[in-house]
């Protein structure tokens, strides 16, 4: 018979506090016990009480999350929660929660620039919290690493100017912590520098106190790309350039130097988190970099030879991205002691998901965002079906560049954690119904099969989700926004523009009790989001066939319908707290202390979101996004430089504005050709909003959603009508 041990507060206390900062209403009514041999956490009611008992702190919460998707029904996510169709439950029989895989995993580097650079503490602290209640054993912190690697440095006697202008702003943090870049968005201030340790030491003890693991970033080899020669024993391989920036350089990981300067680097990564990790990252290499005459499997045994040093018995994370790991780098691991992150951006009916990597255990991860744009996307089939007896993964992990985005997709991933077979659609969109709107409406259960079959079902593999070409570089044969991005139109635009329907038809139906709930409300403005975008493909392709004939009445009447999408899409995500810059905005500048660390922030976020680089290049509107004041702001205003030069042409006018330019940059060891039409007028504008702080910005929203779906799915913009013949415009290539 299993012996309960008896649970001191502390043990229990973080389970406890957990509670009552997510369900208020619950606290004093949830009672937690560790049992240390139990292998399934059990959720069973007694008088008033539920009582759940696990092996530990982080399977009481897991159980807890649970108990509230599946037993009460309260509904989280990053765009709003619902407990309008939430009670209190107390279970009439003992439930045993299914096991979960034993690394279950948290973030991309992207992520933590592209989303997360403008959380506080607050912030995090309720991400936390989420992160435990769905089962997640293991989370990537890079905040902090500022304050390392200004200590690291230091005593190698790196220039204190030199070492400010090496650390760039967490917004470009990412690329650094990969080896790609240096000192973007910087030089940054001490009290930056410092409230960057702050949070990661919060970081790392919440996790802890959760039950869960931090991931923190092991020591690979890099160092400034200047960092002289003659001081160091051992070979520096210089990197060559990423998208155009100088990266760091890399001491080959076999130099006799190795050895010490890994272990000085966690001597002040352990100092600066106050703990030593379960595991690292870091990647040899990454995106292209320069091997020289590495010798990978010696490399990667220096590597965890220096880690296992430092931290007896951690695990050595790796990326599996692109050419990565390369094979003869992987051999050369321990197995018992390295796990891969397999990065699968494959998320369609048909995705592998079973993997060799030389025999070491894996983590199936989606990537089904990149660059943290907003848009429709997910692979729900392959979620459905990835059942444990299929998989030999040994974890799941959730590594997009954006978070923020599509919760139905990632409702279902977290459904997944905690179902080891496979998950019913029918019964999960009930269920999913239930939970994040009150309500058991069939039109929205209708509407969300229309959407599980066609926007989240892409059938091959692609870069996310469809782009909105409202915010690509103005051209009457624009079909993608971003350089790297698949501009073939998957889905039929036809079973958005029904989804839609059917949620303004529930709206209507059930009043207040639906429109009042801040899910529903954001999930209508996204479909009218979505079907805006579709239109905008439709009508641009008969903007481009008037200017071809050079009919001029119709090339004005189709522009100004286009340029009335991108207004009428400003309105629509005006509604919602979650498509705001100024929300954005506000957090990036709040993570500031002084004027100049706001000030910063705000133009590292800036630059992210439209140029990227501090010039026009392959980068541009990679990490594009669907704010309300970036529709009217920015990407309005080009549309209108554009069509106004093309109105002036078929007047006779000799516009000279634009040059093709092509642009050659290595990613992932290949050449990729980015051809480009550069406008000077527009580059001015461009880089002037990238660097400026004088864009008017919402702070709350603004607007009613159902009127505006009302006057939106009320007229079809020759949808209907034009449905063939935009067919032969979708462009494929």
């Amino acid at each position: 018979m299993c012996m309960v041990q008896a649970a001191t507060a502390p043990e229990t206390e973080p389970a406890v506090q957990l509670v009552a900062r997510v369900t208020p209403q619950y606290a004093q009514r949830i009672k937690f016990a560790i049992v240390p041999q139990q292998s399934s956490p059990t959720i069973e009611g007694r008088g008033k009480f539920v009582h759940i008992k696990a092996a530990n702190v982080r399977e009481c919460i897991r159980a807890y999350g649970y108990y509230l998707r599946h037993i009460a029904k309260v509904h989280f996510s990053w765009n709003g929660d619902c407990k309008a169709g939430a009670s209190y439950v107390i279970p009439s029989r003992k439930i045993t929660v299914p096991q979960s895989l034993p690394f279950n995993y948290a973030y991309n580097y992207c992520t933590l620039s592209y989303t997360t650079a403008a959380w506080d503490k607050a912030r995090w602290e309720r991400e936390l919290d989420l992160l435990a209640l769905n089962g997640i054993q293991y989370v990537l912190v890079t905040s902090g690493l500022e304050k390392v690697w200004q200590n690291f440095l230091t005593e190698l006697d790196y220039p204190a100017e030199k070492i400010r202008k090496f650390i760039p702003s967490p917004f470009y943090a990412a690329w650094w912590n990969m080896g790609n870049l240096e000192g973007e968005g910087g030089p940054v201030s001490q009290t930056l520098i410092d409230s960057e340790a702050e949070l990661g030491r919060f970081l790392v003890t919440r996790l802890r106190e959760l039950g869960m693991e931090p991931v923190l970033q092991g020591y690979v080899g890099f160092l400034p790309h200047d960092y002289p020669q003659a001081g160091i024993d051992g070979t520096l391989l210089p990197q060559g350039k990423w998208c155009g920036y100088p990266r760091p350089a890399v001491l080959q990981p076999t130099a006799p130097a190795f050895e010490s300067i890994a272990k000085l680097w966690y001597k002040h990564l352990h100092a600066v988190y106050g703990v030593k990790a379960k595991a690292y990252g870091g990647d040899l290499f990454h995106e292209g970099g320069r091997k020289g005459n590495t010798q990978l499997d010696a490399a990667a045994r220096a590597v965890q030879t220096a880690m296992q040093q430092a931290s007896p018995g951690s695990t050595w994370l790796l990326q599996a991205w692109g050419r990565n790991p390369d094979r003869k780098l992987l051999e050369g691991t321990d197995p018992e002691h390295t796990v891969i992150l397999a990065l699968q951006k494959d998320l369609t009916p048909k995705a592998q998901v079973n993997f060799n990597y030389a025999a070491r255990p894996f983590v199936w991860c989606e990537l089904s965002n990149f660059g943290g744009k907003h848009g429709m996307f997910g692979g729900m089939d392959v979620i459905e079906n990835m059942t444990r007896d299929k998989s030999k993964a040994i974890g799941i992990g959730m590594i997009s560049e954006g978070l923020e985005t599509s919760p139905f997709f990632y409702e279902l991933l977290w459904t997944r954690l905690s179902t080891p077979g496979k998950i019913n659609r029918e019964d999960y969109i009930k269920r999913y119904v239930t939970s994040r709107y009150g309500s058991n409406d069939s039109r929205l259960q209708l509407a969300l099969n229309l959407l599980a079959g066609s926007i989240y079902t892409p059938d091959k593999r692609r870069e996310g989700s469809l782009e909105n070409i409202v915010c690509a570089r103005p051209n009457l044969s624009a079909n993608k926004a971003s350089t790297w991005a698949d501009p073939t139109m998957y889905y039929k635009p036809e079973s958005i523009e029904k989804a839609a329907q059917l949620y303004l038809q529930a709206g209507r139906a059930a009043g207040s009790k639906l429109t009042s709930q801040p899910t529903f409300r954001y999930d209508l403005a996204d479909l009218c989001r979505q079907v805006l975008a579709d239109r905008a493909r439709t009508t641009l392709a008969r903007c481009k066939e008037a200017f071809e004939s050079k009919d001029r009445e119709t090339f004005r009447r189709e522009s100004e319908a286009f340029l009335n999408i991108i207004r009428t899409t400003a309105a629509v995500l005006a509604t919602s707290e979650y498509y705001l810059l100024g929300r954005f905005i506000d957090g990036a500048r709040g993570r500031g202390t002084t004027e100049q660390d706001k000030a910063t922030l705000e133009r590292s976020l800036r630059r992210l979101i439209t140029t990227w680089r501090p010039d026009i290049g392959v980068l541009n509107d990679y990490s594009h996004r669907q704010f309300a004041e970036m529709m009217s702001h920015y990407y309005l205003p080009r549309w209108e430089m554009y069509f106004h030069d093309r109105r002036a042409e078929l007047e006779g006018a000799n516009i000279n504005s634009e040059e093709v330019v092509r642009e050659v940059n290595t990613n992932n060891g290949e050449a990729v050709e980015h051809v480009t039409t550069r406008n000077k007028a527009m580059e001015t504008f461009e880089l002037k909003f990238a660097t400026s702080t004088d864009t008017p910005l919402l702070h709350k929203p603004e607007g009613d959603i159902m009127t505006l779906a009302t006057k939106i799915l009320a007229t079809d913009n020759k949808f209907q009508s034009e449905s063939k013949r935009s067919a032969e415009h979708r462009t494929n290539s």
